[in-house]
């Protein structure tokens, strides 16, 4: 019988832990990365390696573009229908993708593109 209660102390602690962690807790593991705020100033093209497109609609406060610099910097951009330079630079990174696939990432610029599982 003395064995019997410790068994029943952890049990009873793991169902506590079970249920105290709850759905508010699950959602906050599953923050996003937000662009709270971004610069018009213009990113020079030859800095960045990607882009991803930020949606209101996902849970962010406003739409964005969000660079990706070499340096892995995220850098937050106003949405690509205010703005010719972030329309230009998507345009530009989306030729380099398509020029990396097509010779299978062997130039040297395409390497760190590799890893991105675009």
């Amino acid at each position: 019988m003395a064995s019997f209660i410790p068994a029943l102390s952890v049990i009873l602690c793991a169902l506590a832990l079970i249920l105290h962690s709850g759905p508010a807790d699950a959602q906050a593991d599953l923050a996003l990365d937000c662009c709270l705020k971004f610069s018009h100033k213009v990113i020079p093209r030859n800095i960045l390696l990607s882009y991803q497109i930020q949606f209101k609609s996902d849970g962010c406060p406003s739409d964005a573009v969000v660079f990706v610099t070499r340096k892995a910097l995220k850098l937050c951009a106003p949405p690509a229908t205010d703005n010719k330079w972030v329309i230009d630079n998507i345009s530009f990174l989306d030729q380099r993708l398509k020029k990396c696939k097509e010779t299978k990432f062997h130039e040297k610029r395409c390497h760190a593109l590799k890893n991105l599982h675009i």
